[in-house]
This record gives C-alpha cells, structure tokens and sequence, in this order.
C-alpha cells in the first residue's frame, strides 16, 4: 500500500523540481535569434541540473546512455550540447539523435513519421509473408481472420 503513495511523491515532488513554466515556454515558443537560443539552451541545461538533485534525492539513478537529445522544428540547430550526470556523478554528454522511438512511435526532427509509417508497413509485410508461408491450405474464412489479427492490427 505504501507503493502508490511514493510513487505520487515522487511525481509531485518532480514537478515542482523541473520549472513547468520554462519546459512550456520552451517547448512553444519559437527562437529567432542566437541569443534567444542560447537563454533557452541554458534553461534547458538548468532544467536538467534540477532533474538531477531531484533524482540524487530520491536516490534514483538516471542512466545516461539511454537519454538523448532530439530537437523538433524546421530549422534545427545541432550545436547546442547538453550534459546530465549519471549515477557516479560524472558528467555525460547527451547524444544527439536525428529520430528517436518513444512508446513504439518514431519521431524524427522534422515530425514526418515516414520512418514509422515504414516501420508499420514493412510489419505487416513481413505478418502476411508468415501467413503465406506456413499457412498454405487455408479456406478463405480463416484466411480472412489470420489476415485480420496478424497484418491489418499493425496496418490500424
């Protein structure tokens, strides 16, 4: 019973760790200029700093190798490097990636999802190549379920 309770203060406790109001000003607001870029680049980075104090706190480890950096717009500018500490407490430089999969979807920088919608095709091809191959005398009904379940719920 005491799982869930932690588990809201931690989430509440996260929240008033990492500044709401700068991750939506950020996340919203276009950058025109250099200067502009680079206020929002070291909020971003304080952000980050406050999200680690919060997890060294809670004595949860963060691990580097599995954050990332992916910036979204039509300009995108690669020069910005950000840094996170990991659990020994030396600092890591975040890699940055052209797309990344976050909860089975691909998101590139440009928000295309062609790399996705690929992805989604290309397993549904190989679904219906399995029915092909090892379901060879079938009558058209259990043909119709199998393509069904197997290759149309990838496709939907």
């Amino acid at each position: 019973m005491l799982g869930p309770l932690l588990f809201l203060i931690y989430i509440n406790d996260l929240m008033e760790c990492c500044d709401e109001a700068c991750i939506l000003r950020m996340t919203q607001k276009s950058v025109d200029t250099f200067s502009a870029l680079m206020i929002v680049s070291m909020q971003l980075q304080c952000t980050l700093a406050n999200l680690q104090s919060w997890s060294q706190k809670w004595l949860l480890s963060l691990n580097t190798k599995k954050c990332c950096v992916v910036s979204y717009g039509r300009s995108v500018d690669k020069t910005v490097i950000y840094t996170l500490a990991d659990h020994s407490n030396q600092e890591a430089v975040l890699e940055r990636y052209d797309k990344v999969k976050d909860l089975g979807v691909w998101f590139d920088e440009k928000l295309s999802f062609r790399e996705h919608i690929q992805d989604k095709i290309n397993k549904a091809y190989m679904m219906l190549g399995i029915i092909k191959r090892y379901f060879r005398h079938l009558t058209i009904p259990t043909l119709v379920l199998l393509y069904k379940t197997m290759v149309r719920s990838h496709l939907d």
